[in-house]
């Protein structure tokens, strides 16, 4: 699931793509076509001067690899292409919105003076990120020819795999913090009157100083803080531990289950298996369909051209 996985709207991969044309290739040369769309020479400089800019590293290094970023524009464009032939289509409703998620978190107008810094002009700037929202929705939509996981194939799964889901000795547990040793004590004595700890968890939101978990996902001692995390495994199943002091505040915990080192059971990752298995069908799935496409679509790279660039800018 590499291709699907990856964030469409970090600001890398945003700057990143190049300035296509749709149609005709400029004076610089045309390095690349698949069907319509075509991606200049002066195109493929625009993305290694990025690319080297956001990561930090010197441009020799992105044009060393410059063939696998050639891939993933091929990749890109043949989508973008079955897009166009088969109606799939943004709304400016979906790119407004996206493109309010990303400059939320700046300054007013700050993130235009960002790009400005960066030699990157808006509009160009949002036409890219309409082309990748775009990818990511046409993606989207051949995933959902996929057919369900089904049980038979999970339980299959898990049984050739158990050792996969080993995990350490665990326990479930009630949790009380307090802020002062006072209202800890008094915690104490109400669950020494024989009151549920659950009773006095649920009351944490009403009472001042008082937090409490009763959740009961299974806990291991990495999880916790010394020295909860010792306790956890050294007081008796059923009765409350002595307050325990932290820099957190002081704790009582009430150990409901313990289990050894063990194997998690079939309904305990029936859900991980099932997202396992999915993106490997998707991940087929994504190889097929490029492999279709590239035979819809004509593709051809300029390599001549390309290394002819690439050896003239490897220097700089």
């Amino acid at each position: 699931m590499r291709y699907f996985v990856f964030s469409f709207l970090c600001l890398f991969f945003l700057l990143t793509w190049p300035a296509c044309s749709s149609k005709t290739g400029s004076s610089q040369g045309v390095v690349i076509r698949v069907g319509d769309r075509l991606i200049t020479a002066g195109d493929i400089e625009g993305i290694v001067n990025t690319t080297s800019l956001e990561n930090g590293i010197p441009k020799r290094a992105v044009w060393s690899s410059i063939n696998s970023l050639v891939g993933r524009i091929v990749n890109d464009s043949l989508i973008l292409e079955y897009g166009r032939d088969t109606g799939i289509t943004l709304s400016e409703l979906e790119l407004e919105s996206a493109i309010q998620d990303i400059v939320k978190d700046y300054p007013e107008s700050s993130f235009e003076e960002t790009l400005l810094t960066n030699c990157i002009d808006y509009d160009e700037w949002k036409e890219r990120l309409r082309e990748k929202l775009l990818i990511k929705k046409i993606v989207k939509k051949q995933a959902e020819s996929l057919a369900p996981i089904s049980y038979q194939a999970i339980k299959s799964y898990y049984q050739e795999r158990k050792e996969d889901f080993r995990h350490p000795p665990r326990a479930k547990l009630m949790h009380i913090v307090t802020r002062t040793r006072r209202e800890a004590q008094a915690v104490v004595t109400r669950l020494e009157g024989a009151e549920d700890v659950a009773k006095i968890v649920k009351e944490q939101s009403i009472r001042s100083g008082i937090q409490g978990d009763s959740a009961m996902n299974w806990t291991t001692k990495d999880m916790l803080p010394h020295p909860l995390s010792d306790i956890l495994f050294s007081i008796p199943v059923g009765k409350p531990s002595s307050i325990i002091e932290t820099p957190y505040g002081f704790h009582i915990i009430k150990v409901l289950r313990r289990e050894p080192e063990g194997i998690k059971g079939l309904l305990e990752v029936m859900g991980e298996i099932e997202n396992r298995l999915l993106s490997e069908a998707i991940e087929r799935h994504y190889t097929a369909w490029l492999s279709q496409l590239r035979n819809d679509y004509a593709v051809t790279v300029n390599y001549t051209l390309l290394d002819r660039i690439r050896t003239s800018n490897e220097g700089t």
